[in-house]
């Protein structure tokens, strides 16, 4: 019975694995970076809403309340694309847990297989064994007759 072979078809299932785990990896690590970038403008609107207030109540030219009010709109458009993005982000990461957790079984499925097939081979040349001791038992059984 010749031996098949499953290491190469493992190996290559664990490169997969390793590649799906660092795609998880890298996309987590855009959604942390996206969740930053929202943390931080989100920060920069409430500062920029402040100090418009501030400067209100004090007074405040035409042009200061067009530029203020362009600045907030801005700002509004940059949380509508980061949202976006991290809604993206999100994607990316579920999708990758999802790769990854393929991936795993695979390669799982892949030592299980290569297992079953290790101890079928060990069972044939088991009995293989056995057969050539019984013949030699009774090559000795046929000279202990004569």
């Amino acid at each position: 019975m010749k031996s098949f072979k499953l290491q190469v078809v493992l190996e290559h299932r664990q490169r997969l694995e390793d590649q799906a785990r660092q795609a998880l990896a890298e996309a987590i690590q855009y959604e942390q970076g996206t969740i930053r970038k929202l943390s931080a403008e989100t920060a920069e609107l409430a500062e920029i809403r402040c100090e418009y207030e501030e400067r209100q109540v004090v007074g405040i030219q035409s042009y200061e309340f067009m530029l203020y009010e362009n600045r907030i709109e801005h700002k509004r458009q940059v949380l509508i694309d980061l949202d976006r993005q991290l809604g993206l982000a999100r994607e990316l990461v579920l999708n990758a847990r999802q790769k990854l957790g393929d991936a795993s079984r695979e390669k799982k499925l892949m030592e299980k297989l290569k297992e079953k097939k290790n101890i079928e081979i060990k069972k044939e040349l088991h009995r293989k064994e056995m057969a050539q001791i019984d013949e030699v038992a009774i090559m000795f059984r046929k000279e202990d007759d004569r």
